[in-house]
């Protein structure tokens, strides 16, 4: 069984925000599948299932705040029993040049309260595919930054690489990471 978090905020005003690239992707992902997603009130998610080449698979969406995001991988994490090795979180990365994907076993947050509050509750030993956006120009707040809309032509450059994560994604479930983690970057 493999569980997939995208990061993001709840409601339609944060929908295409930077910090929403983890639900963009998700989404894009899922509907690969054409899966669609419920709302699943006992998890605090959205979630959407399916059985892909012979894996179970669970997709969410935390519906809770980015920085709560913890309590909903939780419930799913311990009531589906997933290994750690099994998870996989979708976030935003403004270490990363715009579009840019890394993907990481392990390690630190690098301040980002999704993840903050991820391994608060079950630790940092799940995987990430972080996606880039940049840094803000000339000194602008973060936290601003993050909440504000992808220009167009940031709009785009992200999601090539959604595209690119959503058509390599077939090798997560073949338990081809090595692979995957070169074709997505």
């Amino acid at each position: 069984m493999i569980l997939v978090i995208g990061l993001g905020n709840p409601g339609t005003e944060y929908q295409y925000t930077r910090h929403n690239i983890g639900f963009i992707a998700i989404e894009r992902i899922a509907s690969k599948y054409h899966l669609s997603f419920s709302i699943k009130k006992k998890f605090n998610c959205e979630i959407a299932e399916a059985v892909i080449d012979r894996q179970k698979i669970i997709f969410i969406k935390p519906t809770t705040y980015m920085n709560l995001s913890g309590k909903s991988v939780i419930l799913v994490k311990t009531y589906y029993n997933i290994k750690y090795e099994k998870v996989f979180v979708i976030h935003d990365d403004i270490d990363l040049e715009i579009g840019r994907i890394k993907f990481k076993t392990g390690g630190g947050n690098g301040g980002h309260n999704g993840l903050k509050s991820i391994d608060v509750v079950i630790g940092n030993h799940y995987n990430r595919i972080r996606i880039g956006i940049g840094r803000p120009k000339n000194n602008h707040d973060v936290a601003d930054y993050v909440l504000n809309n992808f220009s167009e032509s940031e709009y785009k450059i992200a999601m090539q690489s959604i595209d690119n994560i959503a058509n390599n994604f077939g090798l997560i479930l073949e338990h081809k990471l090595a692979e995957f983690t070169n074709k997505i970057v």
